[in-house]
Order: structure tokens, then C-alpha cells, then sequence
């Protein structure tokens, strides 16, 4: 492995990571905005474990829609890297 290659594998590591924190950032701004109170308060303030084990999993299961996202981008634009190659066994 060259070094051009390991340069594009941080490149693009560093350029979807930054992408995913971003994304993740709106994610948690759109959560802030559809609901009807403040979650700072409400988790910071008031204590609500609750909020924030709701809020956790919200969170969670938005990562991995973007990183689901991301692979599947990585994935199509270079076809066959990424990809797991299954074997199959031929019966005799």
C-alpha cells in the first residue's frame, strides 16, 4: 500500500467524520425544535433521566442512518472496495 492511498483513506475518513458530526448536529437541532419544551432544561435542570435516555437512543439510531448512508455513498462510488466478498463452497 502506497502513500497516496493511505493519504485518501485519512482524507476521506477525516471529510466523512465531519460530515457525520454535522449532520448529527442538525439532527439534534430538529429534535430541540419539535419538541414542545426545552430539552436543556428539562435534562440539565430538572433531572429528567428519562428525556435523556429517550434523547440517547434518538441520537443513536440517527448515527446509524448516517453511517449507513455513508458506507452505502463509499460503496457506490468505488464499487468492489468496501464490499465483502462471500465464498461459496461448491458441493462434490
Amino acid at each position: 500500500m502506497d502513500m497516496a492511498q493511505i493519504l485518501k483513506g485519512v482524507i476521506s475518513s477525516a471529510i466523512y467524520g465531519l460530515l457525520g458530526i454535522i449532520l448529527m448536529g442538525i439532527g439534534f437541532w430538529i429534535i430541540n425544535l419539535v419538541t414542545p419544551f426545552s430539552v436543556k432544561k428539562e435534562i440539565e435542570t430538572d433531572q429528567n433521566t428519562s428525556l435523556g435516555i429517550i434523547i440517547a437512543g434518538v441520537i443513536i439510531g440517527i448515527s446509524i442512518i448516517i453511517a449507513s448512508a455513508i458506507i452505502d455513498i463509499n460503496v457506490t462510488v468505488s464499487p468492489g472496495q468496501g464490499k465483502v466478498q462471500q465464498k461459496t463452497e461448491q458441493k462434490k
